[in-house]
């Protein structure tokens, strides 16, 4: 994955994957986490004070119910009352209530002179929806109090049943569980960051292979293509374009005599250079290298100062190559071409082509060596860097018009 280049001719960067991970979605993560992992603690305390509060209530029952305390008598017989006091204690119960409906006191036992029974009229509505619940210092402080209904299906028509015990032991129990229950969530979480911090590493040096390949590939495109064929490869969709241009034929002249008589390693010393110091040149100049034919180079100069540049390429390309052992001639055109790609989706080339190229192509088989034909109609201004050595009309081969041409030499 790259992100967009706004530079047509560079591919783009690779996209900081590990980097937004780390500084976007890995603190966004951890904070939800941690607000999850807080509502997660609390939803755990209020179930396990839920369920205690059940248990509470439903131990109760079951000692009243042995002692046939069920029936709610009006007061509480002494030998109950001291068969309970000893449950309790074993039970480690502070208080126990039995409230009727009409809110009279039915059993009362108790290992603390401060349990005094609570106004219950505002809790029957919750204790009637819950069938259970928990108050916290309700009696006593550091303690909490169950309260539930004894025998009657609702806390409106029966007894309500109320417990109270130390606080201690149950946040104990409750804070064992949550911190449990926390801890596993914790561990879970942890292993999922630790597995998607590593898948994410792996994919962004997957990322950042591809894209250290891309550019390697993009460069070396560059070395052997005209940059309008690696914008080409790059933009799959492009269509062909017409625009005008100045199209420049670089060819060494008596080429074919040098690669008879001479060894092949000077054959392509001698093409490495001419090659070189012409794609220098013509870069120089804002001109894009099209192709490279043998000993010939075809160039396209385009824009408004198109001729200007394309002339300064034809004579610095005299100028660099004259310590050469071939000299190059030169034929500059200016008109419309086409540029397209060519050819199938296993092989193919991008190039500009068209009349103009072609004339190009015959006015650099005019020039001798160290010249440069250009049509006459091609206007260069003022100019000290050539000068004028003829003029005359040619007709290209397997052109019908006629074309007047001049050719220039360097002055220097």
């Amino acid at each position: 994955m790259r992100q967009p280049a706004s530079n047509p001719d560079h591919p783009g960067t690779p996209f900081p994957l590990l980097r937004v991970f780390g500084l976007v979605l890995l603190p966004i993560i951890v904070m939800a986490s941690v607000g999850l992992a807080v509502a997660m603690v609390s939803g755990i305390s209020a179930s396990a004070e839920a369920l205690f509060a059940k248990a509470e209530i439903g131990l109760v029952r079951t000692i009243l119910s042995r002692r046939s305390a069920s029936d709610l008598p009006n007061a509480a017989q002494p030998a109950t009352i001291a068969h309970l006091e000893g449950e309790l204690d074993e039970l480690g119960i502070t208080c126990l209530s039995v409230v009727t409906a009409r809110g009279d006191v039915s059993l009362a036992v108790s290992r603390s002179q401060t349990c005094n029974v609570p106004v219950l009229e505002a809790l029957r509505p919750e204790i009637l929806e819950a069938g259970t619940i928990l108050v916290e210092d309700l009696i006593l402080p550091a303690h909490w109090t169950s309260l539930g209904t004894l025998g009657s299906a609702n806390a409106v028509d029966g007894a309500i049943v109320i417990v109270t015990r130390p606080a201690r032991s149950l946040e104990s129990a409750i804070s064992t569980s949550a911190i449990f229950w926390a801890g596993l969530f914790c561990a879970v979480f942890v292993s999922a960051i630790a597995a998607t911090t590593f898948v994410v590493y792996r994919a962004q040096r997957t990322i950042d292979a591809q894209a250290a390949y891309v550019d390697r590939v993009h460069r070396r495109l560059r070395s052997f293509l005209p940059m309008a064929a690696v914008r080409d490869a790059l933009d799959a969709g492009s269509a062909p374009q017409r625009f005008e241009a100045v199209v420049m034929f670089v060819d060494l002249r008596d080429f074919s005599s040098f690669a008879e008589a001479s060894q092949t390693d000077a054959v392509a010393a001698l093409i490495d250079s001419f090659v070189t110091r012409v794609a220098d040149v013509v870069a120089g100049h804002n001109g894009e290298i099209d192709k490279i034919i043998g000993d010939g180079v075809l160039a396209v100069f385009r824009g408004e100062h198109a001729v200007a540049q394309s002339v300064d390429a034809a004579v610095d390309c005299i100028r660099t190559c004259s310590l050469l052992e071939r000299s190059p001639g030169i034929g500059l055109y200016r008109g419309d071409v086409i540029a397209t790609a060519l050819g199938t989706s296993a092989r193919a080339d991008f190039t500009v082509l068209g009349r103009t190229v072609n004339l190009a192509s015959r006015l650099c088989s005019l020039a001798k060596a160290n010249e440069i034909v250009i049509p006459a109609c091609l206007e260069l201004g003022r100019r000290t860097d050539i000068v004028e050595q003829s003029r005359e009309r040619v007709t290209p081969r397997h052109h019908q018009r006629s074309e007047e041409v001049i050719r220039y030499r360097l002055t220097r």
